[in-house]
């Protein structure tokens, strides 16, 4: 029997890599817009919502939302952001389950993804995706260098897979033993972003790190 402590690591982010963020982002839009938040309201207060925390929380956005506008019913729009988060899992990228079902007993598998704390890990969880993950990390630290000391131990592989080329630097430098992979899936604000030359392999989708798994990290 393999033994699970000299599996190779795999570490993703969530937003942009396993999750996408557009259309759980444009599912909030349309789900306001029907309670009378027009275009320029939603990215206004989204927009602020995320300026001196950084990372979307829908409750701070609903309170920005009723400030400017009082006849917009805060409870309804709570309601509305709890629906749209009970839909998570539509949200995952086709080819995520795929691949954490198929390689749950191959690897090690670890998220560490930056948000707030009870945000995050609620749309992790409904997601559906907790179970194939050893830990689940989420930090504010945005380059992800002090928490991922929380998972890397000395003399291992371990992949981290991230949609941000300067998180991927950052890491690289910092731990040089980690194999760096960039996910491109054409979302997010970091798309026309080139790759540099700490990142170790680029990809557009999980078909891609399934090829690069089985020429360079068979267990």
């Amino acid at each position: 029997m393999r033994d699970p402590n000299n599996k190779t690591k795999i570490v993703f982010d969530f937003d942009h890599t396993l999750f996408s963020t557009r259309r759980f982002y444009n599912t909030f839009k349309k789900a306001f817009e029907k309670l009378g938040v027009d275009e320029k309201l939603f990215q206004e207060t989204f927009k602020k919502s995320k300026e001196k925390g950084r990372y979307y929380k829908p409750s701070k956005q609903i309170k920005l939302i009723t400030k400017k506008n009082p006849k917009i019913s805060s409870k309804k729009l709570k309601e509305s952001s709890e629906k749209a988060l009970s839909r998570a899992r539509k949200f995952l990228y086709p080819d995520a389950l795929p691949l954490l079902r198929k390689s749950k007993r191959k690897y090690n598998f670890y998220i560490l993804s930056c948000g707030k704390e009870k945000f995050q890990r609620q749309k992790i969880k409904i997601s559906g995706i907790s179970k194939y993950f050893k830990k689940i990390l989420i930090t504010q630290d945005d380059y992800k260098t002090s928490a991922l000391k929380k998972i890397l131990k000395n003399k291992e592989r371990i992949l981290f897979i991230d949609d941000q080329p300067l998180v991927l630097f950052k890491i690289k430098k910092t731990f040089p033993e980690v194999i760096t992979i960039r996910i491109n899936r054409g979302e997010g604000g970091h798309v026309k972003e080139r790759d540099n030359s700490k990142i170790d392999f680029s990809i557009k989708n999980f078909k891609q790190l399934e090829k690069i798994l089985k020429r360079n990290f068979k267990n």
